[in-house]
């Protein structure tokens, strides 16, 4: 057998990669499994009578992939003892031990999901396919735990640790669960200049988990001819998105696919620059502010503007769980004197778009009581009318603002493929809410049209913000052209003067 490894490409990344947490992730057939069992073999072979353990979510599965590949990789010379049926171990001839072992507790469905590894402590841990169901992010700390061997390096590579490693190397396909939340996005975030508290660092602000992700097509030199074809073939739309070029944002079932952080989230100063230079280029922009109350859930605010362009750029809010009506409008009130102070714009007589069910006068149980949640509002001097309350129709409204027009001009970058809408990287609530916002479905497994009724508040809110906006396809195409301001400022000018403000508004 032989395993061909291209210098630079993506299983060649792996196989270098030294960081302390190393995560393969990407599409069907594009190396994962192999390469961890590969690197596995030589950490053992290099770090001799270290104790390593390979695992998967379940016995079956533990069983029939990656030990399969493991045995199909080591080879039989270094074998010393094999006890698959009653241990399930390796031991090589330099004393290292390999243990197979299963994350989920075999046994009856009520008894606990809990990991069956015990209290062990292992030199380095390969955990395939991590994105499984059946393991948690507990999971994923418990092996860190157990991190704690000293067997010492017998190789001659000088970079590599002196003893351990202490390596954990995670295999898996793109996923939205904790292996994206907790790991990858704060990697991406990480890179896009945003510090994501679940980002693990070490002493210097350094992440210490590193990440190779590609596309099937990354492997097709140990592929058979038909493989990747016959994927081609088969898998479609996000499906294909998501198994054969390997992107974590490809999700059959989302309701926004069109969202990508990188496309539609722009920092906090591009944001605030883009508004005076606006002013500057003799336009008004409009100012949208939306709500969704919450009480014991959160209650969202949103303030955008609009620029004369009909992009909409969405720069501050919040999202406030267990505040009281008087409190949440002392924080609206706190938001609009933030952008008087910044930019003289006076929202006093402004109303907010909000959900239809706060101008009714019920308690939990329907019977009419009291005043209003709107007029709670009111009395503290915070407006608000009644957003177009359709979900479906504003879902749509929402996609079309998402979605990449080839015809329409970006307004920052001033190049032909751009969304209609931005939001403000600080405002981490919209992209976690976002990004895990699928349709319900059915008894058969179809999707309803109607989204799934579960950390919303934001994506509620969105709709609501868009509501009084005209559909994107009643946009007529206008050329942005260069700004008119350009003959009459610098950037430099316009960026000190701005970074004041924005300083001011902070």
């Amino acid at each position: 057998m032989q395993y061909k490894l291209v210098e630079g490409g993506l299983q060649y990344r792996f196989q270098e990669s030294k960081s302390k947490i190393q995560i393969f992730g990407g599409g069907f057939g594009n190396g994962k499994t192999t390469s961890g069992v590969i690197k596995a073999l030589k950490l053992a072979r290099d770090y001799p009578g270290s104790n390593g353990l390979i695992a998967r979510s379940t016995y079956p599965k533990l069983n029939d992939t990656v030990r399969k590949e493991f045995l199909k990789w080591c080879p039989d010379s270094w074998i010393k003892r094999k006890n698959l049926s009653q241990d399930n171990v390796v031991e090589l001839e330099n004393g290292s031990i390999i243990n197979f072992r299963y994350i989920a507790q075999q046994g009856k469905s009520n008894e606990s999901s809990t990991s069956n590894l015990l209290s062990a402590t292992y030199d380095w841990i390969l955990v395939d396919q991590v994105e499984d169901p059946e393991i948690q992010y507990k999971d994923y700390l418990d092996l860190l735990g157990r991190l704690r061997g000293n067997a010492r390096y017998a190789g001659d590579d000088p970079t590599m640790p002196t003893t351990g490693p202490r390596w954990m190397m995670l295999l898996c396909n793109p996923t939205r669960n904790w292996v994206y939340k907790k790991l990858v996005k704060p990697l991406h975030d990480f890179q896009n200049g945003i510090i994501n508290p679940d980002l693990t660092q070490d002493s210097d602000g350094k992440p210490i988990i590193e990440l190779f992700e590609g596309s099937t097509y990354e492997n097709r030199d140990n592929l058979p001819s038909d493989f990747i074809e016959t994927l081609e073939a088969e898998y479609k739309g996000q499906m294909r998105k998501r198994f054969l070029l390997g992107e974590w944002g490809g999700f059959e079932g989302l309701v926004y696919p069109q969202y990508d952080q990188v496309v539609h989230m722009l920092d906090y100063e591009t944001i605030i620059n883009y508004y005076e230079r606006q002013i500057f280029d003799g336009f008004d922009p409009t100012i949208l502010e939306a709500y969704d109350h919450g009480i014991a859930k959160p209650a969202c605010y949103l303030l955008a503007f609009v620029d004369g362009f009909g992009n909409v750029f969405v720069f501050d809010g919040f999202y406030q769980a267990e505040a009281s009506v008087d409190t949440l409008a002392q924080m609206i009130k706190q938001k609009r004197r933030n952008l008087h102070n910044m930019f003289g714009k006076s929202l006093d007589d402004n109303h907010g778009l909000a959900d239809a069910a706060v101008f009714r006068r019920t308690s939990g149980d329907k019977r009419t009581v009291g005043v209003s949640v709107a007029g709670m509002y009111a009395e503290c001097g915070i407006r608000m009318v009644r957003a177009n309350n359709d979900i479906v129709s504003g879902i749509a409204k929402v996609q079309g603002y998402l979605a990449v027009d080839s015809s329409h001009r970006h307004p920052i970058k001033l190049e032909y493929g751009s969304p209609r809408i931005f939001f403000c990287n600080n405002l981490q609530f919209i992209d976690a809410e976002i990004v895990d916002y699928y349709w319900k479905k059915d008894q058969q497994g179809e999707y309803d049209d109607l989204p799934m009724d579960r950390n919303d508040h934001a994506m509620d809110t969105l709709k609501y913000l868009l509501s009084h906006r005209p559909r994107v396809a009643m946009f007529a195409r206008r050329d942005l052209g260069p700004p008119p301001s350009t003959k009459r400022w610098t950037e430099q000018e316009i960026t000190s003067n701005t970074r004041t403000k924005a300083h001011r508004y902070a």
